[in-house]
């Protein structure tokens, strides 16, 4: 039924570890059935200034009307369109250190005092979210297999909630069908992206700013940033076998500098706005080589798998909430099916304690990796 694992049973839990953390949202691997030869080149200027300027007027425009991360789902929206079209463009990737070293210094600016004393806490909502992973995955496995005949493989991997790097570096291992599983865990990212913010919204009568906290920023205070915003770039580089070290190394750095006091940095709203246009557009840039009719025969399973992992996110996060174990609205977040990155984000312009959301979202991604490899060696004996 399915290929051979190829060089999984080779491939240790570190070495897995260390290639697929090269970042969530690094380019897809080179073997995606072609797909890289349709990836834009960096020999087409006018058309990528194009797309980037369409996609951020469509961000503008998503901000002004009061679009939940305007600039970033507009952004997104965008780069997906002209993605799916064949318009010429390219990845951020250049820049996507840089984004995701501002995204950890944001978050670490946002850790409270308090945190730490809390840690001993989140013991119960971890739990929570273990159990959600194993609900999540046997039932979005077995939804995938009946109802819309996924194989084996590839059901697997499209139901576990890892990174979209790390679920296409185990899927290539495995055999498995690395396209499929590509578009399904972008659906994901992308719906969560659109369908969060709202239920959010709704549930709880709050709305999510794109701007950052503050107005101003000192020339120190630039340097102190940007020094934040380099560590996470040099830990994406260097530091690989850490998982998310280019969130986790700027948002430890960013904390240290407010705890002790040696700057209270706020980051000013063009570095957010800034961060958002960016993650958006790699967000949206994923759909690139996918055809309509490719992105149609996927698009229902990967809609009814995450309409799961929110119904299951948010009634946890309901349950815990009136249990008096934590904030109902930061447990939705921390159990979101989105990226780690994007509900950061909402977590900040939401107000919400960003050290528990990230927290959970790691390690979340985390036990995916460490879960996903011996369940598939497993599925592949099952299907010799």
């Amino acid at each position: 039924e399915n290929a051979p694992l190829h060089g999984l049973e080779r491939r240790t839990a570190g070495q897995t570890l260390g290639r697929a953390w090269r970042g969530p949202y690094c380019n897809p691997p080179r073997d995606l059935g072609g797909m890289n030869d349709q990836m834009p080149k960096q020999g087409l200027p006018f058309g990528s200034l194009l797309t980037l300027a369409v996609a951020v007027g469509v961000g503008a425009v998503f901000d002004a009307f009061g679009v939940p991360l305007g600039w970033l789902v507009g952004a997104m929206l965008a780069t997906a369109c002209a993605s799916l079209f064949r318009f010429p463009q390219f990845q951020p990737k250049p820049v996507m250190p840089y984004a995701r070293g501002a995204v950890g210094t944001m978050l670490g600016a946002s850790v409270t005092p308090g945190v730490f004393a809390a840690l001993t806490e989140w013991w119960p909502s971890l739990l929570m979210m273990s159990a959600l992973m194993m609900t999540g995955v046997i039932g979005n496995y077995r939804i995938l297999r009946r109802w819309f005949g996924f194989q084996s493989m590839d059901a697997a991997l499209c139901a576990m909630p890892g990174g979209i790097a790390e679920m296409i570096v185990l899927g290539e291992q495995a055999g498995a069908d690395a396209r499929r599983v590509a578009i399904v865990h972008a659906l994901r990212i992308a719906l969560s992206i659109l369908i969060i913010p709202v239920i959010a919204g709704w549930a709880f009568h709050l709305s999510v700013t794109s701007d950052g906290g503050g107005t101003s920023i000192s020339m120190t205070d630039w340097l102190w940033f940007a020094g934040c915003v380099v560590s996470g770039v040099l830990a994406d580089r260097w530091l690989k076998a850490l998982p998310a070290g280019f969130v986790l190394v700027p948002m430890a750095l960013s904390a240290a500098l407010h705890l002790s006091g040696t700057s209270d940095f706020l980051i000013p709203p063009i570095v957010s706005i800034t961060v958002q246009v960016v993650i958006g557009m790699n967000v949206g840039a994923r759909f690139l080589g996918f055809s309509l009719r490719e992105l149609a025969r996927v698009a229902l399973s990967a809609a009814v798998i995450v309409g799961v992992q929110i119904i299951l996110a948010v009634t946890a996060a309901m349950a815990m909430g009136r249990a008096g174990r934590g904030d109902a609205l930061a447990l939705m977040l921390a159990y979101a099916p989105g990226g780690l990155a994007e509900m950061s984000l909402i977590a900040i312009g939401m107000g919400r304690e960003v050290a528990f959301v990230a927290f959970h979202h790691i390690l979340r991604v985390l036990t995916a990796l460490l879960l996903a490899p011996p369940i598939l060696k497993r599925l592949g004996k099952g299907a010799t």
